[in-house]
Formats: C-alpha cells, structure tokens, sequence
C-alpha cells in the first residue's frame, strides 16, 4: 500500500472515532506515557495534537504536574522552532490550525537537549518505522539528531492502538522511533 492510501485510510478512521472515545484516549495515553517516561526531571518534547490525533492535552498538564522540563513545537517555514511551556503559557493558532506556544523559541531539538521527544504520526510498523503525516517535520527536526542507542533520546510516537502495524511505507529519510505508546499497550523496538 502507498503512503498516501495508508493515510487517507488512517486519517478516515481517525475521523469515524466519538468524542467520548478520543477523550478515553487522550486519559489513558496521559497515564500511559507517565508510567513509561524516566522520573522527573526530565527533559521533554511534546505536541498540541489535532482534534483526531490521539489527545495529548491531558498529557502535557501531567508531564508539568510532574515536574518534567517540557518543550512544544512552532512551524516556521518548513521548520519546527522549539518553545519551552509552563502552567500559563500562551498560545496562538498556527498555520496548521494547531495552538502553538508564544515565547521565545530555539532553532532545532539539539538546543533543547531533550531526554524524550514524543511525536506524533499516523502508524508505526514492527520495525519501528514512522508514518507522518506528510509533511516531514519531525523527519527534518530528528535527522542530526543520533539514535537512542548511541546516546540520542528516546524518541515515542503516540497513536492508536490499531495503527501499530506489520509494515509502513518509507523512504530513506523517515526517522524510526524507539517506543509507540498507545492509550492501551507500550511496543518497545530494538
């Protein structure tokens, strides 16, 4: 299958969930990925999900009640900018639609440092292979960025449990992740 059929076939069961599903989703995934993330403080990289993506903002308000020093992204240009949060951040909608943070922002995940970066997608497959959502964001942020086995951060996508799968379309510049979080089950590759 294509990438683009993958994700107009992702993106269609996506839209078919009930708010009170995704609301489930975005709690349990909350507690998922607090249980799993090393004890605070650490450093780490969130997103502000879309409305169909596996909820994170019960996530953030945890990762700060707990301690954890976290960063969200801006787009500027084809670029992610890095922009530390706190309780009482601002935000603004970006071009996506997404509220991002207001503040001052670094250039790339290097100036963050960060321990774990939990990004987004549309599926993972048994490889640890990442489908985005097409944009190449993430693969541009995370490309100088060494692997987790040689001392890089851990990085986890958050999805839904059924968009863990056997095999993803990829190119040679799609980044791998090391762990997928789901609201029900932690997949560890490698």
């Amino acid at each position: 299958m294509s990438k683009a059929a993958l994700r107009a076939r992702i993106r269609a069961q996506r839209r078919a969930r009930t708010e009170s599903d995704l609301a489930r989703c975005a709690l349990h995934l909350a507690e998922a990925v607090t249980k799993t993330l090393p004890e605070a403080p650490a450093r780490v990289t969130c997103y502000r999900s879309l409305p169909t993506e596996p909820g994170t903002e019960p996530l953030v308000a945890a990762l700060l009640a707990a301690g954890h020093d976290v960063w969200l992204p801006r787009i500027d240009g084809p670029d992610l900018r890095w922009v530390p949060i706190a309780e009482g951040t601002s935000y603004a909608a970006g071009p996506m639609g997404i509220l991002e943070p207001e503040g001052a922002a670094v250039a790339d995940l290097a100036q963050v440092q960060p321990d774990v970066i939990l990004l987004p997608g549309l599926a993972v497959d048994a490889a640890g292979n990442r489908l985005g959502q097409g944009g190449g964001f993430y693969d541009r942020a995370l490309a100088p960025l060494p692997q987790h086995s040689d001392g890089g951060p851990l990085r986890v996508a958050l999805l839904f449990d059924e968009e863990v799968l056997e095999r993803v379309p990829t190119d040679e510049h799609d980044c791998t992740v090391d762990v997928v979080i789901t609201p029900d089950r932690v997949v560890r590759f490698g």
